[in-house]
């Protein structure tokens, strides 16, 4: 078997798009909702799990039939942000872009909250990201 993909049909040919790239699109869109806890600390991706931390950005699962998508998505929000806000923020962030980016539809995406993330986390956190971010002068 080779890559999951969807396939788009056309009058002007055909149009295959990569799971991988369903899955990125969902994941920038999800991180761009207020609320939603990420990190951009370097060398802890997905290596955080093995040494006993949790990898605060969200993690999707994509499943595609003929004509549709289906998502999956985890995430983690900050304390003091309604919890049901923030996963109905993802829900409509991913499904805009992916069908706004794709063209493709998106049938259901269900969203997890795993965990909500304290205040004085929330500090260590936004300041993994201030370390990264290029945009100060």
């Amino acid at each position: 078997m080779g890559e999951k993909t969807i396939e788009i049909n056309d009058v002007d040919g055909r149009i295959t798009i990569s799971n991988d790239v369903l899955t990125a699109i969902a994941k920038t869109a999800a991180e761009q909702v207020d609320g939603v806890v990420l990190t951009q600390r370097r060398g802890v991706g997905g290596i955080m799990g093995l040494f006993g931390g949790e990898d605060p950005s969200p993690t999707v699962s994509v499943e595609t039939s003929d004509n549709d998508v289906k998502i999956s998505i985890t995430i983690m929000t900050k304390y003091g942000d309604p919890v049901h806000q923030v996963a109905q923020g993802v829900q409509e962030n991913v499904k805009a872009d992916i069908e706004r980016l794709t063209g493709v539809a998106v049938s259901s995406i269900d969203v997890y909250v795993t965990k909500v993330v304290p205040a004085s986390d929330n500090v260590a956190v936004e300041a993994a990201q201030g370390d990264n971010d290029d945009t100060k002068g």
